[in-house]
């Protein structure tokens, strides 16, 4: 469809956005809420307690002056326990959410706060490290300052601010249970010993110690096949090739969703003193190009028969030294390693901690028919294993639609956890009709119907007639159908009902979604599309070889 007047409809069409979006949106454009779902869990945790403690504290509002906020940061950085610490913000000392607003007083975000901390002088130049997020509880935002645990402890001034007048310079300030150091106060001797000892390693086991350090790669550096910490020289990692012990070892289904398939094997020795603390396994994809430690295979088991198992799967624990370590060795500059881990990262479960897994079982469990489904979906796709053995490539496909059917399924899991409706799309319907008299084309209106059965219509309406004076019918591949539909699922789950704004007639676009429970949803809109629009309509277009290029959204 050719339109005379596509500049202006764009930019107003542009205009209307942005006003529409500051309206209804401001909030959201000035925080982003970015909190993962392990530490989201944690805060709330620590909410319901209705107490402070050793690591977290309350504070009903921000600091009004940034001495007392550098206060309370000094505090949570010199900790002699290992666990980041948290200053929950727009919560009273009882545990009552209060919440914060944009007009909330000396509200900060993470550069204001590294930037305080940036402009203050700490011995030894070591600075806290911190993160400013937010989150909704209850439908009220709390921002979380995130100090982060670390072992260059004890942190304090050597020199302080003409602001400030009532920090010390030199004192140690710090956190024994609730309670933070009194600003014209030093720590005990005890804790500052404590404290030292800390930093020196003396506090916790070495094994403890090397995986937290694991987190900051700058203490790290790499000689040959070895990792060892520059501060701790004892803390070393050291790879080692045994060809004789993976000599007969095949390929796991995993490397088949690689670009390579060629994988190998390393042992992985975690090392204090030359004694030998963990060894792990690790593999090598893509022919090398991304390396992590193997995952562990879970199993979903046939009730009525435990022995036998109805789905293999491998998973990682995100709070396991396993996770920490495949964080730890990943080269996140290599464009090679990136794109080697995302085809791992699709067929490879990923849990917070042992109780999601189990309650991901349960879910499983819970609801067979579910699991079927996307089972079946994921059946559509082609999957390629380069092997002569016909058992081999039977198993590796079998575990490949096990694994991306349940990577759907934790996906919509979460989801449906936090309170989002979760449907199956059975078919998608979007028209988009033209309003504009001096259109000069004959065709006002286009209509593409999606069904998940591969069937994919294209009509084509003028000014006067209602039925269709074109129309168009494909057979696309029901993979791609399928995918397309459980791609937008999530995407349609937050939009509004109405998109329509009160600022031209150029044209307006109506989109019909059925369900497979009988169900249905209209949205619908002028000049203003729904978010994400223009990836669905590129995935549109991308279904099928259109004799005409359908018009939708814009």
């Amino acid at each position: 469809m050719i339109r005379a007047h596509a500049n202006l409809a764009l930019n107003i069409r542009n205009a209307a956005a942005v006003t529409k979006h500051k309206q209804n949106n401001s909030a959201n454009n000035k925080k982003v809420f970015i909190i993962n779902s392990k530490e989201y869990s944690e805060i709330i945790k620590l909410i319901d307690k209705k107490i402070e403690g050793d690591y977290w504290d309350y504070k009903q509002e921000w600091h009004s002056d940034n001495e007392r906020l550098l206060l309370d940061i000094l505090c949570f950085a010199n900790t002699v326990h290992n666990k980041d610490c948290y200053l929950i913000i727009g919560v009273a000392d009882n545990g009552e959410i209060i919440g914060l607003t944009e007009n909330s007083p000396n509200r900060k975000n993470q550069a204001a706060v590294i930037d305080l901390l940036s402009n203050s002088m700490f011995a030894g130049d070591f600075v806290p490290e911190v993160s400013v997020e937010t989150i909704l509880v209850n439908k009220k935002e709390i921002d979380v300052l995130t100090v982060f645990n670390s072992y260059n402890v004890p942190f304090y001034l050597r020199s302080k601010s003409k602001k400030y007048h009532s920090i010390v310079e030199g004192y140690i300030y710090s956190r024994k249970n609730d309670r933070n150091t009194p600003i014209s106060e030093n720590s005990s001797m005890q804790q500052i010993e404590l404290l030292w000892k800390k930093r020196l390693g003396l506090l916790s086991p070495p094994l403890e110690q090397i995986v937290s350090r694991m987190r900051n790669k700058s203490e790290w550096q790499e000689i040959g096949d070895t990792y060892y910490n520059v501060f701790n020289p004892d803390f070393k990692m050291k790879e080692e090739w045994d060809q004789e012990e993976y000599r007969d070892y095949k390929r796991e289904y995993y490397s088949y969703n690689q670009y390579n398939e060629s994988t190998n094997y390393i042992n992985l020795h975690v090392l204090c003193r030359e004694t030998v603390l963990k060894e792990f396994q690790v593999v090598l994809l893509d022919s090398g190009r991304y390396k992590t430690p193997a995952p562990t295979w879970g199993f979903i088991h046939d009730p009525t028969r435990y022995s036998e198992s109805l789905y293999v799967y491998k998973y990682i624990l995100k709070d396991s030294i396993d996770y920490a370590l495949q964080q730890f060795i990943y080269d996140e500059e290599s464009d090679e390693a990136r794109i080697a881990k995302g085809r791992f990262d699709e067929v490879v479960l990923y849990f917070e901690n042992k109780q999601e897994h189990e309650e991901f079982h349960q879910s499983i469990e819970a609801y067979p028919t579910c699991v079927e489904n996307y089972i079946n979906d994921a059946k559509l796709k082609e999957y390629h294993i380069s092997s002569n053995n016909k058992l081999e490539i039977k198993d590796c496909t079998e575990k490949l639609i096990t694994a991306f059917a349940f990577k759907r399924f934790l996906s919509d899991y979460r989801r449906k956890k936090a309170g989002v409706d979760v449907k199956r799309i059975k078919s998608i319907s979007i028209r988009h009709k033209s309003l504009d008299l001096l259109c000069p084309s004959d065709i006002a209106e286009h209509r593409v119907d999606i069904n998940g059965t591969g069937k994919v219509t294209h009509f084509l309406y003028n000014r006067e007639n209602r039925k269709a004076v074109n129309s168009y019918c494909y057979s696309a591949d029901k993979y791609w159908t399928r995918d397309f539909l459980n791609f937008i699922e999530p995407i349609t789950t937050d939009w509004e009902i109405d998109y329509s704004i009160d600022i031209c007639n150029g044209y307006e676009w109506r989109c019909t979604l059925k369900y497979d429970d009988g169900t249905s949803k209209l949205i619908s809109g002028n000049v203003v599309p729904p978010p994400f629009s223009d990836d669905v309509e590129r995935r549109i277009r991308n279904l099928a070889t259109f004799d005409e290029n359908p018009w939708l959204f814009t």
